[in-house]
């Protein structure tokens, strides 16, 4: 660990990760909500659709877990889209846990965010040079791996 001196890391004021991640996150969010504000979707939801998209029938915890987020929370996540028409509830065979498929205007959808969900990481990447790209996603992964230990 570096030698840290209280209030101060190698001479420069101490930030805070988590007001950095939250800042970062909020803008980037922000970037993706507002091209995807015609189409009346989110950025939080968009993964869902695309996960729906490349795996045609899947539980809660099949997306909770591909997303590495809690049951709890894409069940209300689910109930919204299933709300607006874009899934809907499928019978899996189970008949233990709720599986759902994306419907026609589900699948429109999808078709109409791909493009835009490029063009905003394009000019949100765009920013950074190919070393800090993968220095970004490198560090992310890092960061993740260490938190969950």
């Amino acid at each position: 660990m570096p030698n840290q001196k209280l209030g101060a890391v190698e001479g420069y004021p101490l930030r805070c990760v988590n007001m950095q991640m939250l800042r970062t996150s909020h803008y980037i969010l922000k970037a993706y909500d507002d091209a995807y504000r015609d189409l009346g979707v989110r950025a939080t939801q968009t993964p869902v659709l695309g996960i729906l998209s490349r795996q045609p029938v899947a539980t809660i915890r099949d997306i909770a877990e591909s997303m590495e987020t809690e049951r709890s929370v894409m069940s209300r996540k689910l109930q919204v889209m299933e709300k607006n028409g874009w899934i809907h509830e499928v019978d899996n065979g189970s008949g233990k846990e709720k599986a759902f498929s994306l419907t026609r205007e589900g699948q429109v959808l999808v078709s109409k965010v791909m493009p835009l969900r490029l063009q905003v990481q394009n000019r949100i990447l765009g920013r950074l040079s190919e070393q800090e790209q993968k220095l970004l996603f490198t560090l992310c992964d890092k960061l993740k791996d260490e938190i969950q230990d």
